[in-house]
């Protein structure tokens, strides 16, 4: 798939959280930047150091936690973010308009059930006094899902929009024991939006991909 725009980029990303709630610790993020022909240009994963009196020990166990893994990988929270908002700041591409009247540049995010991600990370950098260097819209590959089944009547929706119902149904490899790991569903994001994509414009570059 071919874009007029060669220097626009797209930065995927994927967190794994402590609870539902946005004030609940995020413990792993991940991302992967892509051009605008959805060639990878750089990935990134931390995995956070956070208090467990702050999250919930059900959603621990979805995430795949493992607290000997955390204690030796685990980073401070605050490097890890600033380390995201300089990989965000490499890839902007989006004019944002400042208090001012100036224009700068921040990155394009694309997640899964975007509204999810994108709270956390708004509560984390305010919590944590960054500034988050993405648009505020967030693209949703669950949403371009919805749109899809929407738009092409033939298609048969699957029983639901998880994203590991999803790869399924488009034939992305994402095993059930990986899910829930912020690199590994980060990938299948990616992934799952060139299959919509190959789905939506069959004329397109990209790898033929079975909808349905």
């Amino acid at each position: 798939m071919k874009s007029n725009l060669p220097d626009e980029r797209l930065v995927f990303v994927d967190i794994e959280t402590g609870g539902l709630e946005s004030w609940r610790p995020i413990i792993q993020i991940a991302a992967i930047a892509v051009d605008a022909n959805l060639r990878e240009l750089e990935r990134f994963e931390a995995k956070l150091q956070f208090s467990e009196k702050y999250a919930d020990a059900k959603s621990l166990r979805k995430a795949s936690y493992s607290a000997a893994r955390w204690r030796t990988e685990a980073q401070p929270a605050q490097e890890v973010i600033e380390r995201f908002a300089d990989l965000l700041r490499l890839h902007a591409t989006v004019d944002q308009m400042s208090s001012r009247r100036g224009v700068f540049q921040v990155a394009q995010l694309v997640a899964h059930n975007a509204a999810f991600d994108g709270a956390f990370l708004r509560a984390t950098f305010d919590r944590l006094g960054q500034f988050l260097p993405a648009s505020p819209r967030i693209l949703c590959t669950l949403q371009r899902a919805l749109w899809l089944f929407h738009e092409d009547k033939s298609l048969t929706p699957p029983p639901d929009f998880k994203l590991l119902t999803l790869c399924h149904y488009f034939g992305v490899r994402l095993r059930a024991e990986d899910a829930h790991d912020a690199l590994n569903d980060v990938r299948a994001t990616v992934e799952l939006y060139r299959a919509i994509a190959a789905c939506a414009n069959p004329a397109t570059e990209l790898v033929q991909i079975r909808c349905g």
